[in-house]
């Protein structure tokens, strides 16, 4: 894996393909939160195990057909890796949420808080403002 920091003009935050026998995933600093860090990390880690080795895939990359198909096949590895459909089910029939809830379902469910509240954001399910605390900035030094 290698970091390569966030290019202006180029709205990439991951990439994966294979050199030689060698998977490699490139992240960028686009996104500084550890919630999307992880979740582009896995989603990288998905592409190498499931796809082939003569692929290349870009994040944030309009795709179509075949390949928007492979997209999402690695966004379900990474987002059932991260929080399972069920691990996310009993955590929605525990609201209200608050942050020891979160925090003991990520232990529970080994994984990070910033996940848990980052998959709810992003399915609509928690306003983005709520538990932001959980969420940590990310910078990694080049």
């Amino acid at each position: 894996m290698i970091y390569t920091p966030c290019i202006k003009k180029a709205p990439i935050s991951g990439c994966s393909r294979w050199l030689g026998d060698t998977p490699l995933i490139q992240l960028s600093g686009r996104y500084k939160r550890n919630d999307i860090f992880w979740f582009t990390f896995f989603h990288e880690v998905g592409h190498i195990l499931l796809h082939g080795k003569k692929e290349i895939f870009l994040e944030e990359v309009a795709y179509t057909g075949k390949e928007k198909e492979k997209e999402e096949e690695a966004d379900r590895f990474s987002a059932n890796y991260l929080l399972t459909q069920a691990e996310e089910r009993e955590i929605i029939d525990a609201a209200p949420l608050n942050a020891t809830k979160v925090c003991a379902f990520a232990k529970k469910f080994h994984t990070h808080p910033a996940c848990i509240i980052g998959r709810l954001q992003h399915k609509g399910l928690i306003p983005f403002s709520l538990r932001t605390d959980l969420i940590k900035k990310i910078e990694i030094a080049p």
